[in-house]
């Protein structure tokens, strides 16, 4: 199955205490990377957050982004007397031990943890139904977010196969001019191997020895083995990616394999025409090489 590794979706839900919206997005990456960026009132949450997304993908960079639009009735806060006092009294004391002067202004200690009381806030953050509620947030905008790179893995897929059908347009007509050329250049090597022993005045081979050696030498250049393989290669893409699951790895090693066949295919012929055919079919590997590196 063709999925990209490239989406992007946002979703949000509203209830009394406000709206909290997501943000997903993703792009190219070798390796499976997350980010999670959270407000304050979140930031307990982030593991979560990566235990989560790390479930809905293999590969790729994802940053999440939470953001919470919190309605007026809990942007109200309430002051905590008792921590005030205790506050106060504390930083007397210690003003006292170490013998410094100078007053403790009041206002200085309103930003201490637990002196201003964000009961809605801190109601929805740690609730029992925090959980609950990120979950379907996070569960509506993986819907989209995966709809998304679905769609863009459907057009990776026709590029794709419109190049992997050059390359084997490639294949057939390298098959088809080695099966006109291999015999002449079969014949051409045992002249030429005859007028090499007659210019080092050695005895002529006779037929069976004659044709043994052509058949070692030939076998260097014998492309029929690769051009199996490639066949078989291109049959195995194209089952790979009617698969369920993502291929992207799969396809990029299939790539490696078959680029690897066509350097051989171009190593071993002298036939100009061949190899310029095979340096087409490079030129199609290297267009599907890049569109594979967008699958997950």
């Amino acid at each position: 199955m063709y999925v990209s590794m490239t989406g992007f979706c946002s979703a949000s839900l509203t209830r009394e205490w406000g709206t909290i919206s997501l943000e997903l997005s993703s792009v190219n990456h070798r390796y499976q990377e997350i980010y999670a960026r959270l407000p304050r009132e979140l930031a307990s949450w982030e593991p979560w957050f990566h235990q989560k997304l790390r479930g809905l993908y293999r590969r790729g960079k994802v940053q999440a982004r939470v953001d919470i639009m919190w309605d007026a009735a809990s942007l109200a806060v309430s002051l905590d007397r008792d921590v005030l006092v205790r506050y106060y009294r504390e930083l007397s004391e210690a003003r006292k031990a170490l013998g410094a002067g100078g007053r403790i202004r009041l206002d200085a200690l309103l930003n201490l943890p637990g002196v201003l009381d964000t009961q809605e806030r801190v109601r929805f953050t740690h609730g029992e139904g925090a959980e609950e509620i990120l979950t379907e947030l996070l569960g509506k905008a993986a819907r989209g977010w995966n709809d998304m790179r679905a769609l863009e893995g459907g057009h990776l897929e026709t590029e794709i196969n419109v190049h992997l059908e050059r390359l084997e347009g490639r294949i057939r007509t390298i098959g088809e001019m080695w099966k006109k050329s291999a015999d002449a250049a079969f014949e051409a090597m045992k002249v030429r191997l005859v007028s090499a022993l007659e210019a080092a005045n050695l005895p002529a081979l006779e037929d069976s020895r004659m044709a043994q050696e052509a058949v070692i030498i030939a076998d260097r250049w014998d492309i029929s083995e690769e051009l199996a393989r490639m066949k078989s290669h291109i049959a195995k893409f194209r089952k790979s990616g009617a698969s369920e699951e993502s291929v992207g790895r799969k396809l990029d090693f299939l790539v490696q394999e078959m680029n690897r066949e066509v350097n051989t295919i171009n190593s071993k012929v002298a036939d100009p025409e061949i190899r310029w055919e095979a340096v087409e079919a490079k030129t199609s590997l290297e267009r599907i090489r890049e569109q594979i590196q967008n699958l997950e």
